[in-house]
């Protein structure tokens, strides 16, 4: 597979977008139902962010160099990604970097929200661009898959930074795989990407990697927002 160094970025329609409900409600709290008013007011957002948001993402394969029970090397840089995640990653015979952001013009269209203090718009647009960001990062693996097939290479889910014991600012070197402000997104010294709605992380490919249980139904970490298992 003759992709080292190569970038693959695309710009992704609202269409093929598939935003998931589940994605929606998880970051409004464990359990949450919604009532009439937040159905209703979540699709006339969804009208007026149709044509306002531009989602993107961008990719790049990389040699594995070395691989540790807690770590994993690419082009020799050492990433911690913990003793929960690293197992589902030692397996491959490249890794697939990559970026996923909702974009600068969903940003945008949040400050203007914020403008009209309307506290509860806010909290549905800034629920929405969790979702619209996690369906960029299912995009992208689709993507990796249909490119990965021909070679009856399997495709692991995608891990972060921040989640399972890979700490958020092992995105510092996660960004030094990828060019300079990939997506138009921004890291901070803090480790934290502007736009906000962005992810960043890793995609194990190989002959012999394979789709195993997701972190939530191993890890159990009570305090993180993406437990599904609450």
């Amino acid at each position: 597979m003759e992709v080292e160094g190569k970038l693959f970025q695309s710009e992704i329609s609202w269409d093929s977008l598939q935003l998931n409900d589940e994605d929606i409600y998880l970051s409004m709290g464990a359990n949450y139902t919604p009532d009439e008013n937040v159905l209703r007011s979540l699709d006339l957002l969804k009208k007026e962010i149709r044509c306002r948001t531009h989602p993107r993402y961008l990719y790049t394969f990389c040699k594995p160099s070395f691989v540790t029970p807690k770590s994993i090397g690419i082009r020799d840089i050492e990433l911690h990604t913990g003793a929960i995640i690293t197992p589902y990653l030692q397996n491959a015979d490249w890794y697939a970097v990559f970026v996923a952001t909702a974009g600068h013009e969903f940003e945008q269209f949040q400050d203007q929200i914020k403008e009209t203090e309307d506290i509860f718009q806010e909290f549905l647009l800034d629920a929405l661009g969790t979702a619209v960001a996690e369906a960029a990062v299912r995009e992208v693996c689709h993507r990796i898959e249909e490119q990965v097939m021909p070679l009856n290479y399997g495709v692991s889910y995608p891990y972060s930074p921040g989640y399972c014991g890979w700490h958020v600012t092992q995105q510092q070197l996660l960004f030094s795989l990828l060019p300079t402000f990939p997506c138009g997104i921004r890291l901070s010294s803090s480790s934290l990407m502007a736009p906000i709605k962005s992810v960043s992380g890793v995609v194990a490919v190989g002959e012999k990697v394979i789709k195993q249980k997701y972190g939530c139904e191993l890890c159990g970490k009570k305090d993180c927002y993406k437990n599904r298992n609450k």
